[in-house]
């Protein structure tokens, strides 16, 4: 993979930007680590991780039966911890790639995938694998 960001690191700043595109709202419940685990092809101890930062961020909340929920107050944590992704990433967001993804991205949604898909097939096609199986 030529992301040098770990996938941990990966995964936290996703679930902050779909809380701060209103994409997750506060309630809505998150894939329990193992199932988010096996659609993105991580390790589970990784996904966890992520979500113990979100957590310690009060982006996410989990309890013991009921699962992982966006916490109440999630969308004014995530604009504020936008802004320090953002610069942790390497600065602005090129606006030209952006529009390059725009048009995949939305006939993938118009498909049904979710933007944890999505993400994970960006991060498939960066680091060349295909997709297609035997």
């Amino acid at each position: 993979m030529n992301n040098p960001t770990p996938p941990y690191e990966q995964v936290r700043r996703e679930i902050i930007e779909q809380v701060r595109t209103g994409e997750l709202t506060p309630g809505d419940k998150l894939p329990a680590i193992r199932v988010l685990a096996g659609d993105l092809g991580l390790a589970a101890g990784t996904v966890a991780r992520a979500y113990k930062l979100l957590e310690e961020a009060q982006i996410i909340v989990t309890r013991r039966g009921a699962g992982t929920t966006v916490a109440p107050g999630a969308p004014m944590e995530a604009r504020k911890l936008a802004s320090t992704v953002q610069r942790e990433a390497g600065g602005p967001i090129d606006a030209g790639l952006v529009s390059l993804f725009a048009g995949p991205v939305a006939a993938a949604r118009a498909r049904g995938a979710r933007d944890v898909e999505i993400l994970a097939s960006v991060r498939a096609a960066l680091a060349g694998e295909s997709g297609e199986r035997a």
